[in-house]
């Protein structure tokens, strides 16, 4: 009889629990056009990455896709492989398959109530005095699937949001 009980009590919890949200486990999803050193390519402290982005905040809501560039600076300690994730970027930039993921939805620097101003954020082109944050390194960096036939149109699908931005948002010829 208790087997009974347990088994339905769980199976009322199911039933009555709903339909769960997925979760974002990557904090940054993009389309990259180009990527920028600074000071140059040869040993780089910063970087502007330019495109296309959501962004997942630690409420799990993505943000409306944004366009423009995301300013990073090398985590000390770990500059090689920041560079080494920037030199990928820059590869992927520009290319058919450009759609990536990095960063943590679950990191402190990607936390809205961040007090040292290191919550990501898209600049605009004509931005004035963007300040850099630290490279988040939390998941390292993913090429995303583009091929149709992989998502059906699923409108929580991070490039199928980036690609219906695109489409409808047509980039400025450099």
């Amino acid at each position: 009889m208790r087997n009974w009980i347990g088994f339905a009590a769980a199976l009322a919890v199911l039933l009555l629990a709903g339909a769960a949200q997925a979760s974002w486990p990557c904090g940054i999803y993009a389309r990259i056009d180009k990527v920028e050193f600074e000071p140059s390519a040869d040993k780089p402290e910063r970087v502007k990455v330019w495109g296309d982005f959501i962004l997942i905040k630690t409420s799990n809501r993505p943000t409306p896709v944004t366009r423009g560039y995301m300013y990073f600076e090398v985590v000390k300690g770990k500059e090689d492989l920041c560079r080494l994730e920037w030199k990928d970027l820059k590869e992927i930039a520009g290319t058919e398959n450009n759609y990536v993921a990095f960063g943590s939805v679950h990191s402190e620097i990607n936390d809205d109530l961040s007090a040292d101003g290191d919550t990501p954020k898209v600049f605009k082109k004509d931005a004035k005095d963007p300040k850099p944050i630290l490279y988040p390194l939390n998941h390292g960096l993913t090429r995303l699937r583009t091929r149709q036939d992989l998502f059906k149109e699923n409108e929580n699908n991070p490039v199928v949001r980036l690609k219906d931005y695109l489409d409808k948002n047509k980039p400025e010829k450099p």
